[in-house]
């Protein structure tokens, strides 16, 4: 396999339909690819060719939710590229204590700015709604759709039961605070693959590689077009049927009169006390 160059890597956008103006909210994984010279930057500096000053590049910038998120110190937790992004003179991050995002480009102040102040971390008002409403793309490279974060804004919109309210640490942009409460908080497991095969019927995504990575260049409100009405009329409908997975048995649980019992999910096929799949 070639070494990736960062021309091999905006051909390749090109051919997926990538424009000047265009605004991606990104989902990456740099070894996905291959060897690519110049590393993550490369891939940085590619998208930011290919969209031009009119477009605008975010990246979801998450992160956990044991230690206070700081928007200047706290890593991306979800790959390289997104925190090489994140680092960048420039780039500007959203204020949210979980599902951040880092923005570059015309939109990025409009998209970032309010995050601390919405009510939930993916539903009205925070940046992937804007996305939406601004006709953004979504790009999965080298990962694939149960990746893709604003999924979460679909279940929000539907007030799904399985999402949560969590306090976790304080952000350090509330000071005075010793803990925030987060609403609507999308715990555990998702199939949010079964969406794929029907967005490529109704064409809605495109697909191609760089390098060795897959990528599926989703058009964001074609897929709430397509999804939410699905999902309002069967709202199990990103749950998965694997009867071992905790996290899912318990959400299907709560859409019906059974009464929940908890210890089932103790140490179910898990050592791990913090593990977001199996803590109900």
């Amino acid at each position: 396999m070639k070494t990736v160059t960062r021309d091999d890597i905006l051909y390749s956008l090109k051919l997926m339909g990538i424009r000047e103006g265009d605004i991606l909210l990104i989902h990456s994984a740099l070894s996905s690819i291959g060897e690519v010279s110049g590393g993550a930057d490369s891939v940085v500096d590619a998208l930011l060719d290919a969209v031009g000053d009119e477009g605008t590049i975010v990246m979801s910038t998450l992160t956990g939710w044991f230690t206070p998120f700081d928007a200047q110190t706290s890593p991306s937790a979800v790959g390289t590229i997104s925190e090489v992004f994140r680092r960048r003179p420039g780039v500007l991050r959203s204020l949210h204590p979980v599902h951040s995002v880092a923005a570059f480009g015309k939109h990025a102040s409009h998209i970032v700015a309010g995050h601390e102040n919405c009510p939930t971390g993916c539903g009205e008002g925070t940046p992937y709604l804007k996305l939406r409403e601004l006709g953004a793309k979504a790009m999965l490279l080298g990962v694939d759709m149960d990746r893709n974060t604003i999924m979460h804004s679909l279940e929000e919109l539907i007030d799904a039961k399985y999402l949560r309210t969590l306090d976790i640490c304080a952000p350090t942009y509330l000071p005075e605070a010793k803990t925030f409460t987060l609403k609507k908080f999308p715990p555990g497991h998702r199939d949010f693959l079964n969406i794929t095969p029907i967005l490529r019927r109704e064409e809605a995504m495109v697909e191609g590689l760089i390098g060795s990575a897959c990528v599926k260049v989703v058009d964001i409100p074609k897929l709430f077009d397509i999804a939410l009405p699905l999902l309002q009329e069967d709202p199990l409908l990103f749950i998965c049927k694997n009867k071992n997975c905790n996290s899912c048995h318990w959400s299907r649980l709560l859409y019906t009169d059974r009464e929940i019992d908890l210890s089932r999910y103790t140490h179910n096929h898990c050592s791990d006390d913090n593990c977001e799949i199996c803590v109900i």
